[in-house]
């Protein structure tokens, strides 16, 4: 019985001192091998130097981030679209570029902690006072436009010479000459067209009063007609300094393949054309293919600083915030660990340096 009682008592302590002789199982199963990492080229975030070399604000926290875990990395540049699609089939085991955690995509993958909040802007080719000037001949040389204002000046006659016709014989306003009082028509019938009405003549007979009612009707319709056509002939002018998306329905905007300008624009019903690399979007802009140019904040400013094809003006409004974080595919494990290894990170010097470096003296100066 008591040799029983010893083997029962021993088996549970010896198998749990062979399992302390064990090895210890790797936290990671990931650090065993070398892991694939989406890239593309979006200053200040991601750049490639001359040496092939990556780095930038999201580069270089990844750096970081990897050199914590511990991790063994190779970068693999695609376009954004394409980093996406390769994240959502597991083909990259994560991306090191500025994408953001949006709805759609956290339908087909995960995403770390967010790393910074920032937000989409505008960008338009800078004009000068005569460009808008010319602008302005140029909608009013319009096919449509100058059919309006011909329409306008030909029933400015018919009806100025209707209300001669009707008033000539009881009103000394309007001379029983024909060409006095057709001119005093014409005349009548053009300020009452622009909304002056100065008063210096006015029918009194009934059917002149008649045919007054009816042309300031018509009048006002064919001037709004003309003033809709040229807002939106002027729609590039008047993004500067209007609000909101309505302005942006008459424009042309020029996005990236996959980002979230580009969902931004096709939510909203904008016009818009998008290209597989951002410098080809600013080429556009500068051949006038597009009139604006929708991207993150942060990479618009940092092109109207450095790019020559043509001179940038970044609008201050911001159309949809963004929180950018590390994209990975669904289910991975890489996730826990590169959070544990982020707040690590927020939470130290090293990442106010890297905002201050690339973010106050690349891009901002001393905006921020």
């Amino acid at each position: 019985m008591i040799r029983s009682r010893l083997g029962l008592s021993a088996a549970p302590l010896a198998a749990l001192l062979l399992f302390a002789r064990q090895p210890a199982v790797a936290q990671s199963p990931t650090a065993e091998r070398e892991l694939r990492v989406g890239v593309f080229e979006a200053p200040p975030y991601a750049m490639k130097d001359a040496s092939g070399r990556w780095r930038g604000l999201t580069v270089d926290l990844w750096k970081q981030l990897a050199l914590d875990l511990g991790l063994r990395y190779r970068f693999e540049e695609a376009s954004e679209d394409a980093v996406l699609e390769a994240l959502s089939g597991g083909r990259l085991d994560l991306a090191a570029a500025p994408l953001a955690a949006t709805m759609e995509r956290q339908q087909i993958m995960d995403f770390s902690n967010t790393y910074l909040t920032t937000g989409i802007a505008l960008a338009v080719r800078q004009r000068s006072r005569m460009e808008r000037l010319l602008d302005l001949f140029r909608v009013l040389a319009t096919s449509e436009a100058a059919h309006i204002i011909l329409a306008i000046a030909c029933l400015s006659l018919v009806f100025g010479t209707a209300l001669w016709l009707a008033e000539r014989r009881r009103n000394p306003q309007f001379p029983v000459a024909p060409g006095a009082g057709i001119g005093s028509g014409l005349w009548w019938a053009g300020v009452t067209t622009t909304f002056v009405g100065y008063g210096d003549k006015v029918p009194v007979t009934v059917r002149g009063r008649a045919l007054a009612l009816l042309w300031m009707i018509v009048s006002v319709v064919l001037t709004v007609v003309l003033t809709a056509g040229m807002t939106a002939s002027l729609a590039v002018a008047q993004i500067e300094t209007s609000r909101g998306t309505e302005v942006l329905r008459h424009a042309r905007v020029g996005a990236l393949e996959g980002s979230t300008s580009a969902d931004f624009l096709r939510r909203n019903r904008v016009s818009r054309r998008l290209y597989s690399r951002f410098d080809r979007a600013l080429d556009a802009l500068a051949r006038r293919d597009v009139d604006a140019v929708m991207f993150s904040e942060e990479i618009l400013r940092y092109y109207a600083e450095r790019d020559t094809r043509s001179a940038l003006d970044v609008l201050p409004e911001i159309f949809m915030s963004e929180s950018l974080a590390f994209p990975v595919p669904d289910g991975s494990p890489l996730r826990d660990s590169i959070n544990r290894a982020l707040r690590r990170a927020l939470a130290g010097p090293h990442w106010r340096e890297l905002r201050d470096q690339y973010l106050v003296s690349e891009t901002f100066g001393e905006r921020r």
